[in-house]
């Protein structure tokens, strides 16, 4: 199997809605030129975490990891995703806010003044978003439309929203290698579907639907992000297994590796190669490695901590953040060039921590 490029994902729940008004084609090309045009790592440079305040809202912390200066900006509503792009220095989060009709909006936070605002509205065009994408100033959103599935774009702070695609299920985007096209993987209890969208011409080119036999549990999904090797962590009654699928070639590895867990299993991370998978399961973090087309399961890294939550990749894919149950601090894992030693060490970070990201 080739070694995958990757992103780590817990699976949402789909929502709900969009609406749509034409966004000017060059507009569209610029973004999908872009993707080749952007350099793939410049260090990282901000480790931004969310602490939830009330039922209302959430704070951003941004730490500069040069200076170790934090920084805090409130967000009104509960934070979905993020997704942060170095060229630009701004970090992209979809929120979600108010309790019996909840609204759904898209904010930007600029790390160098800490200005937050409001690019996007994904409910004034009847988007209930899935997953988002921002590439070159175009937002491109997976969601549903009155119960039925739709990729739109929107050129930021100018208005104008365009259905690309609908009536798939939304899922996990990922660009394909082809840069004029979408990916959206959806994992659901009984099936995986690719749908794979040109946006340049706007129309679905392909689907594939097949059952995937993960059973009833505790399931977190990893697509790499090419969109064609997803990866299933499934955990019952103290039990872990993975699945492997190759979309691409439309077949399964199943309990490529399993364990016993003394916890519970809530995040994973999967290396941009492909090669590497993590997973936090109580205090520990659990290591495998992609030789052939089996896992071998690493030495686990204790954690000096309570439960482990969330954890990241730096762009290097050679240090990891997690965050914590009620900690005031970040663990970092510096590794080896063997991935087999490593460094730990605690970062404080003042506040309870959930969602991470470093770029």
């Amino acid at each position: 199997m080739k070694p995958r490029r990757s992103l780590s994902l817990i699976l949402l729940a789909a929502l709900s809605a969009c609406q749509s008004a034409p966004v000017n084609p060059p507009a569209l090309n610029a973004a999908v030129r872009q993707q080749n045009a952007t350099p793939q790592n410049q260090g990282n440079r901000f480790l931004c975490v969310v602490e939830p305040v009330d039922d209302q809202g959430a704070q951003i912390k941004v730490m500069d990891l040069q200076s170790r200066l934090i920084r805090r900006v409130y967000v009104p509503g509960r934070i979905l995703s993020l997704e942060g792009d170095r060229q630009q220095n701004m970090l992209y989060l979809s929120v979600r806010s108010g309790a019996e009709q909840p609204r759904f909006d898209l904010y930007a936070l600029n790390l160098q003044n800490l200005q937050l605002s409001r690019p996007a509205s994904f409910s004034q065009a009847s988007i209930q978003p899935v997953d988002f994408r921002v590439r070159d100033q175009t937002l491109f959103v997976a969601g549903l439309q009155r119960g039925e599935g739709d990729l739109a774009a929107l050129r930021l702070n100018q208005g104008g929203w365009s259905s690309l695609a609908r009536s798939f299920p939304p899922g996990q985007l990922q660009w394909s290698r082809n840069p004029d096209q979408l990916h959206s993987v959806h994992f659901d209890e009984d099936n995986i579907t690719r749908t794979t969208i040109d946006v340049r011409q706007r129309r679905i080119v392909q689907r594939q639907t097949f059952a995937h036999g993960v059973p009833f549990g505790n399931n977190m999904g990893l697509s790499a992000p090419d969109g064609d090797y997803f990866y299933a962590l499934h955990q019952l009654q103290g039990l872990v297994a993975i699945y492997a699928f190759d979309i691409e070639a439309g077949s399964v590895n199943r309990d490529i590796a399993t364990e016993t867990a003394v916890g519970i299993l809530f995040s994973s991370a999967l290396s941009k190669d492909g090669r590497f998978l993590y997973a936090t399961i109580d205090n520990r973090l659990e290591r495998y490695e992609l030789v052939g087309t089996q896992l071998r399961r690493l030495p686990p890294i204790e954690l000096n901590t309570r439960e482990a939550r969330y954890l990241t990749l730096s762009d290097d894919q050679r240090t990891l953040y997690v965050t914590h149950d009620g900690e005031q601090s970040v663990s970092r894992i510096r590794l080896a060039p063997d991935h087999l030693t490593f460094q730990l060490d605690e970062i404080p970070f003042p506040g309870e921590n959930t969602q991470i990201t470093v770029f």
